[in-house]
């Protein structure tokens, strides 16, 4: 049985969904329950760096730390619980799938929770699917969320 889930985030329209159901999961099997999200590398916005301020990254993690704050604190009172606990939020920066497999091998996760799909069908094309390569790749076992089904 899974001691630590982790609920790997895009932010895109299922996302509210998935921590919903990612919370709910976690209470129904007495686990600690962790969210990650990927920001795309700077490098994306070579060309416009002399308009880009530097202080560009930051802004972008904390909208994406107070919007998943946002989600789980919804979570919470939609799905409230006896005994409460913290929830950790990454937002890291790099691939997203390489992201979520490493962050869940190097942190003891056992059970990794992702979207169907995601933001981009360009990404898609280009890349690969992220829950595609977290599913192929991951060192435990991944639950492929899709929308529409409640569990709670």
């Amino acid at each position: 049985m899974p001691r630590k889930i982790l609920v790997a985030l895009d932010l895109s329209k299922i996302s509210e969904e998935l921590v919903l159901y990612g919370h709910s999961l976690a209470h129904r099997l007495d686990v600690q329950v962790d969210f990650l999200h990927a920001l795309p590398h700077t490098s994306l916005w070579r060309g416009y760096e002399p308009w880009v301020p530097p202080e560009l990254d930051m802004q972008v993690r904390e909208i994406a730390q107070k919007k998943i704050a946002y989600w789980i604190r919804r979570a919470e009172e939609e799905i409230p619980c006896e005994h409460c606990h913290e929830h950790q939020v990454f937002v890291e920066e790099g691939n997203p799938a390489d992201l979520v497999i490493s962050k869940a091998k190097d942190s003891g996760y056992n059970l990794i929770v992702v979207g169907h799909k995601g933001q981009s069908a360009l990404e898609h094309l280009i890349v690969g699917s992220t829950a595609t390569n977290v599913v192929r790749y991951a060192h435990c076992s991944v639950l492929v969320y899709r929308p529409g089904l409640k569990i709670f």
